[in-house]
């Protein structure tokens, strides 16, 4: 009998951890980045403007811990081609280890939220391009916005994920992650710290600057979004680009066919890389091997995506 019952709490522990059942960030206050604390100056902002009114613009999304350096180069490829472009800090992120480990999801989309509405109501033309966890939040935006007045005019996401962990499609990337919960109600951190990037060059990944280590109540909060988000990927309908390298270390590569399955977009293309590398083919924009190219390809299809659009209204008309 005794067995039974610990047997009957170690599966209902398994499904709280896996399923998150009743999760909730307990953090949704809004909050603002802490611009003027950046431990390292390239974590700043990057506000790329024309003097010159434009019609479109670009806001690029960093990921998880990470910063806006990581489309440096990327956003100057992006505004020479005529885009005002914007990549903003997002708050937690950039400054001390500490400021990650106290805030959510909830409080990092919020910021986005507004940062992208404050756009959008000045830009007849505003896309949205997402890494990672920046990705995951690119794609909320579209679920979010898509069919008001208000929807992005395209998407594009690099190494998005909708899951970390799918048994069912065959990938587990991050074992730990199905025990954050438990983690969470410990710890807010474990060996994180500030990275200014390496030294040795290896394709623009020596660039890569935030926090290392684990942050499992912040990670948490991310799987909680996630949860809801892949749930949420029907309402999309704005056109979508979908980027990922087959060999990822970090995101699983299925992921890209898992988003483009459920979105009820009638434009979504993918475009995917098969690097050679010693990196984590992650974060793509941040490597010149195929940043270009990726860069060229993205920019055709927003182009792509509003001549088509301007099309469509000219019939109307």
């Amino acid at each position: 009998m005794a067995f039974l019952g610990i047997s009957l709490l170690i599966v209902l522990w398994l499904v709280w951890n896996i399923t998150l059942v009743g999760y909730r960030d307990s953090a949704t206050v809004s909050i603002t980045p802490n611009v003027d604390d950046v431990f390292d100056a390239r974590c700043l902002p990057i506000i790329l403007e024309h003097d010159e009114v434009v019609e479109g613009a670009i806001i690029m999304v960093h990921g998880f811990p990470s910063t806006p350096y990581t489309y440096e180069e990327a956003s100057r490829i992006a505004h020479e081609a005529g885009y005002d472009v914007f990549v903003p800090l997002l708050p937690g992120f950039g400054t001390d280890v500490k400021d990650l480990a106290h805030t959510t999801y909830a409080q990092w989309y919020g910021y986005l939220r507004e940062y992208y509405l404050e756009k959008r109501n000045h830009y007849p033309r505003l896309y949205v391009i997402g890494t990672s966890m920046g990705g995951a939040m690119t794609l909320d935006l579209a679920q979010e916005f898509s069919q008001t007045d208000y929807a992005p005019d395209a998407v594009v996401t690099i190494a998005a994920p909708i899951y970390l962990n799918n048994l069912r499609e065959g990938f587990i990337m991050s074992p730990l992650s199905y025990f954050a919960r438990t983690f969470a109600l410990f710890m807010t951190t474990l060996s994180a710290s500030v990275f200014h990037g390496k030294e040795e060059p290896n394709d623009g990944d020596e660039n890569w600057i935030g926090y290392k280590g684990q942050f499992p109540r912040a990670g948490l909060s991310f799987l909680g979004a996630l949860k809801r988000i892949r749930r949420s990927l029907g309402n999309i309908t704005v056109p979508i680009l979908s980027i990922h390298d087959t060999q990822d270390e970090t995101i699983h590569f299925r992921n890209q066919e898992l988003i483009l399955s459920k979105v009820a977009s009638a434009r979504k293309e993918r475009i995917t890389t098969s690097m050679e590398a010693t990196h984590t083919r992650h974060i793509l924009l941040m490597y010149p091997s195929v940043r270009e190219e990726l860069m060229r390809q993205i920019l055709a299809f927003l182009h792509n995506t509003s001549t088509l659009s301007n099309s469509r209204q000219e019939s109307k008309e």
